[in-house]
Formats: C-alpha cells, sequence, structure tokens
C-alpha cells in the first residue's frame, strides 16, 4: 500500500514538474517590441512614394527578461508583401517553425543578455519590385513568433 501512495506521489510529482518546465520555458521566450520600419529612398530620407524605396529599416527592442537564458540567438525576419509572398534572396533561407519550413527575409545573430533591454536595427536592401499596399514584418526567435507589425507602402 505504501508503495502504491508512494508511485501516485512520484508522478503527481513529474506531472507538476512538467507543467512547470512548460511554464518556466513560456517566460522565457523573447518578445519584440516598438517594431518600427523605415522606407528609405536612395539619399536615406524617407521615401514618399512605393518607387523611390531602396532600402527598409527595421528597428525594433527585444526587452528584458531576467528567465531568458544569456547567450547566442538567432532572429529571423520576416518581410511579407500584399500578395503574401515572402520578401527574400533564395529560397533556400528557411527556418523551422511549427512543424514546417518558412522562408525568411533577414537572419540576425544577436547576443542576449538577461538584464537588459537590446535595441536591434536590421536592413532590406529593394532589388525587387515593391509595389503599393499593406506589408507586414514578423519576427522570429527560438521557434516562436515574438513580434509583428504591418506598414504601408503608398
Amino acid at each position: 500500500r505504501k508503495y502504491n501512495v508512494a508511485s501516485q506521489q512520484i508522478s503527481s510529482l513529474a506531472e507538476e514538474k512538467k507543467n512547470l518546465n512548460k511554464k518556466v520555458t513560456l517566460a522565457a521566450q523573447l518578445d519584440a517590441t516598438n517594431i518600427n520600419i523605415f522606407a528609405a529612398n536612395k539619399r536615406g530620407k524617407k521615401a514618399k512614394k512605393v518607387k523611390d524605396v531602396v532600402k527598409l529599416k527595421i528597428n525594433f527592442t527585444i526587452v528584458k527578461n531576467i528567465t531568458a537564458e544569456t547567450g547566442e540567438r538567432t532572429l529571423y525576419v520576416r518581410i511579407t508583401k500584399p500578395d503574401n509572398g515572402v520578401l527574400s534572396k533564395s529560397d533556400s533561407n528557411t527556418f523551422p517553425y511549427e512543424n514546417r519550413e518558412l522562408v525568411y527575409s533577414i537572419k540576425k545573430y544577436i547576443r542576449i543578455i538577461t538584464a537588459r533591454k537590446q535595441n536591434v536595427t536590421v536592413y532590406w536592401d529593394v532589388e525587387e519590385f515593391l509595389y503599393a499596399g499593406s506589408y507586414r514584418v514578423d519576427i522570429f526567435s527560438d521557434g516562436t513568433l515574438i513580434g509583428s507589425q504591418s506598414f504601408n507602402l503608398d
């Protein structure tokens, strides 16, 4: 009888540990905020028309997270066009997300320091035809979507 009681307690504790590990993993995820997209012309000024855009500058902040492990992380930035196509230099630029491979636009390595927020800037050199409409930037890390922002080009 004592053995059965002890076995039940062990099973209960193992399940509780599993649930706590899930919570810690969720808490340790990075979070990208203050996502800002700047469409620049060839002089580095704000482009007034979509045909003048030569570079997209994407700024965002990785917020301070005391549960995130310090170390190298890879960020994947996807820039989605109005037709839901992704701006990418190669179809082989992919990363795993929810049991499939997604194409990314920009890959950035950062070093996470637990006690600090980090400002990150990435650039996309426009080499393709862009058209007016609503674009979207999605930022991923560790197989998780950590931030999104839409922007319009006229």
